[in-house]
């Protein structure tokens, strides 16, 4: 994982425990012999990482609109001043 960590940009460094998740999702699907309960244990984790990877998709997405809508109120405040020059 350590290799895949350095061809990773900034942004999808905040993602690397996801990215070993589905890593781990691909081995256990590859794996066709695996026991029901390690299936059942490895799709509970699996959910579990999925409901992570959900929160902090809805907090990012927070930040993002946060930031236009203070972008936005400077962009009117400069537009508003260039006016009234």
């Amino acid at each position: 994982m350590s290799e895949q960590n350095q061809k990773l940009d900034e942004t999808e460094q905040i993602f690397t425990e996801f990215f070993a998740v589905l890593e781990k999702a691909n081995q256990v699907k590859a794996n066709q012999n695996m026991p029901a309960q390690a299936m059942m244990i490895a799709y509970m984790q699996l959910a579990e990482s999925f409901e992570n990877l959900l929160k902090t998709s809805v907090r990012i997405a927070r930040l993002g609109d946060k930031a236009q809508k203070k972008l936005m109120k400077y962009k009117e405040l400069m537009d508003t001043l260039r006016s009234l020059e």
